[in-house]
């Protein structure tokens, strides 16, 4: 099931700037927080006319109450064809014509379970998956995965069951509306609920200890995961946000530098400031050609500076007793990688050591944390 993963060096995959050990042995990357990376790109970002013209649109047509219907036209693109099917017995089925070996044979050899279940709430339908190695324990972490753009739960098999290969998770996915076997149509709106759903899914039918639940959302899926843990109520043990967007409006009109929440969709970076202590990653490429690195960058200034309000409001509790100040209780929560040569969606090939040893190290930073 590896041989797929191509291995690479620190030297290339690139390296945080500073590595500094606390108690528990638990290993906090301290990172370069400068925001040089974004004044750079708007710098040579060639704002052209027709640039300026779709802005003015867009702006039009929010004020005339149409922009739900821009971004559903805009922001989604559910593959024309579903990377799976469900049997007569409700069993998923992999179409192994997506890859190169038989990923069905695999599973059933691997002692791995997988349970394909309907999510439902009121009219909406989410199809979702559960991962494990057999027997399955819901007390172990559970990873609950918000996949990108242009793709579904039957593409992105693969890489989840790679994922519990690698670390010892269950993995807990899902289509978002309008994609893969979900019903009703792709919108922002719905999209949150689709991850609410399964996340209460999770909490109150399987019982899953909401501290054991670590997000993990790619591209679009960071959206749902920063907006799951901006809600009050809502208690997971972790986040990852993998090349993440800062907002709509700084990805596709990044000349504009103005605050226009009325405007704006996708606001990760102003979701990220309602969010209450809890351990967080985020990886990005910097040679990603769909969402700029410098989004990661600011998603990471503002976590940093909501965070050490947040630990100096509460005295440097027990949970950040590790350090000495507001700054570094707030990084000891932080995990940041800036991956050199690395795109929008190979970080975890190209880089597939350094990806399962980070993405280990963070789940037991959240298994510490959660554990004081």
């Amino acid at each position: 099931m590896n041989s797929y993963i191509n291995n690479c060096s620190k030297e290339k995959c690139g390296n945080l700037l500073r590595t500094k050990e606390f108690e528990g042995g638990i290993e906090v990357d301290d990172v370069d927080l400068s925001t040089d990376y974004e004044d750079e790109y708007i710098k040579n970002y060639q704002v052209t006319k027709e640039n300026k013209i779709a802005f003015f649109i867009l702006g039009l047509l929010t004020f005339c109450g149409l922009r739900s219907f821009v971004v559903r036209k805009l922001a989604f693109s559910p593959p024309k064809i579903v990377g799976y099917m469900v049997d007569d017995n409700n069993k998923f089925v992999y179409l192994n014509q997506f890859s190169n070996f038989d990923v069905n044979e695999i599973v059933e050899q691997s002692n791995i379970g997988v349970d394909y279940k309907t999510v439902r709430s009121g009219s909406y339908e989410v199809a979702s998956l559960l991962i494990y190695r057999k027997p399955l324990d819901l007390t172990k972490q559970t990873i609950l995965f918000s996949h990108g753009n242009n793709t579904d739960i039957g593409y992105m098999f693969p890489s989840y069951l790679n994922m519990v290969f690698q670390s010892s998770v269950n993995v807990m996915t899902y289509d978002y509306s309008g994609y893969g076997l979900s019903n009703k149509d792709p919108s922002e709106k719905n999209i949150y609920k689709n991850i609410k759903m399964v996340y209460d899914y999770l909490v109150k039918e399987l019982k899953v200890n909401p501290a054991n639940i670590i997000l993990y959302g790619h591209s679009l899926g960071t959206c749902t995961s920063s907006y799951l843990i901006s809600l009050k109520g809502v208690k997971v043990g972790g986040c990852i946000l993998h090349s993440p967007l800062a907002s709509g409006i700084k990805l596709l009109f990044p000349f504009q530098k103005k605050n226009l929440p009325w405007l704006d969709v996708f606001k990760n970076s102003e979701m990220l400031k309602k969010v209450s202590l809890l351990p967080v990653y985020i990886m990005h490429g910097k040679m990603d050609k769909d969402i700029p690195y410098y989004h990661a960058v600011i998603l990471l200034n503002t976590l940093k500076k909501n965070f050490q309000k947040q630990c100096k409001k509460k005295g440097y509790s027990k949970k950040t007793s590790a350090v000495k100040d507001e700054n570094q209780g707030a990084m000891s929560l932080i995990k940041f990688w800036g991956v050199e040569d690395c795109d929008h969606n190979d970080i975890e090939v190209r880089c597939a050591s350094d990806f399962y040893r980070k993405l280990r190290e963070f789940l037991a930073l959240c298994k510490a944390y959660n554990s004081t």
